[in-house]
């Protein structure tokens, strides 16, 4: 791996998102993409900054969903992050080294740790060669709004191609740890969580892997 596209979606949270972006590291191997879900305010704000690639989705349509869109990546490896969180220094090379340890033939998911207890693949680094398993590179399964990294764990576990990094550190303002920092987004998220976790448990009752099955 020698390049990343780094993708995030983003809804009406422009502050955190700057603080998110203001975290990355200058880079020539790292190119930011931001997707704009159905929010043009951010959409104007960003479009000129020639640090980003910025794209705008005429409705709101969740995060899945636009993540999908981005997934098309040219480059070598696919890092996909939230809009709410903060990468610590380091955190993005200690990643970018162990994928390259850990899967040279670009086959691999590499995943991040946050500062509470979520999900191992809540954000990770993912080989172009991994996401080229998916139909139309489709990485989420688009069945789901919100919640949808489970399924690349599992699809990598299934495969034994999935490490996660200590030093790879991210803070992540979480509003069941941080009560002032809930927004409207998180509450479209819930809104839409019990379906999602709904699909995931009959997904898995079915034995159903997205990118396998």
């Amino acid at each position: 791996m020698e390049k990343i596209d780094l993708i995030v979606a983003t809804r009406n949270r422009r502050e955190k998102l700057l603080k998110m972006l203001g975290s990355l590291p200058t880079s020539d191997y790292l190119d930011v993409k931001v997707i704009c879900d159905g929010d043009q305010e951010t959409y104007d704000f960003l479009k000129d900054n020639p640090c980003y690639g910025v794209e705008l989705t005429e409705n709101h349509i969740g995060s899945v969903a636009c993540r999908n869109i981005l997934c098309g990546a040219v480059n070598d490896g696919l890092l996909y992050a939230t809009d709410d969180i903060v990468f610590e220094s380091g955190s993005i090379e200690a990643a970018f080294d162990m994928f390259n340890r850990f899967f040279p033939d670009g086959i691999g998911v590499v995943g991040f740790v946050q500062n509470q207890s979520f999900h191992p693949t809540g954000v990770a680094l993912v080989g172009q060669k991994f996401l080229q398993r998916y139909k139309s590179k489709c990485l989420f399964f688009p069945g789901y709004y919100h919640f949808a990294a489970q399924e690349i764990y599992n699809h990598a576990m299934r495969l034994d191609k999935f490490v996660q990094c200590q030093d790879a550190k991210v803070f992540h303002y979480h509003p069941c740890f941080m009560k002032e920092q809930h927004d409207q987004t998180h509450e479209d998220a819930r809104l839409h969580k019990r379906e999602d976790m709904q699909l995931k448990k009959q997904r898995e009752a079915a034995g159903l892997i997205w990118g396998i099955d």
